[in-house]
């Protein structure tokens, strides 16, 4: 029993972790007043194959490798959260090569939570960049010719503010 526990914590543990597939550190500038030159931001990934609680962990887990990235200064933001059929290990050609033995089994095709995130400032909040997708609106040009003849105003006559009367004349 003592030699099962904890190789089942360990178990356990090890299917509650994320993936971090893109990283870019928070670079500050050469002086203070600069601050940063680049926020940093990157991409993690974690597996949603499995118990809701175990999804709950890599999500966990995610999130703490984003705050890990972005330092005790900048806080994650999310900028876009997509899910997307992904292989469970990189592999590059030298890895399939000597796996063909194997079978194709080898690499398994499964479905990936993908956050990628922005580190901001701690107080800012984030607001997504405006897509409209509505025609573009149509504008008058008005040629430079055309601009001067009508700078040329003429003065109306003044009006009168005094009340009008409605009795017919006499």
């Amino acid at each position: 029993m003592r030699k099962t526990l904890p190789l089942l914590a360990l178990l356990v543990l090890s299917s509650c972790v994320a993936e971090t597939v893109e990283r870019r550190k928070p670079r500050k500038g050469p002086i203070k007043e600069v601050g940063f030159v680049d926020m940093g931001g990157g991409n993690v990934r974690y597996s949603v194959e499995g118990w809701g609680w175990f999804v709950s962990g890599r999500r966990r887990d995610a999130l703490r490798r984003m705050r890990r990235n972005c330092g005790k200064l900048l806080a994650p933001q999310i900028v876009d959260e997509y899910l997307r059929q992904d292989a469970d290990i990189s592999y590059a050609g030298t890895d399939i090569a000597t796996s063909l033995d194997k079978g194709m089994d080898h690499f398994k095709i499964a479905p990936f939570q993908h956050l990628v995130y922005e580190c901001r400032p701690k107080d800012a909040k984030y607001e997504p960049p405006q897509t409209s997708t509505a025609a573009p609106r149509a504008f008058l040009v008005v040629p430079p010719t055309a601009a001067v003849s009508t700078t040329t105003v003429t003065e109306a006559p003044a009006v009168s503010t005094a009340p009008v009367s409605q009795e017919p004349p006499k």
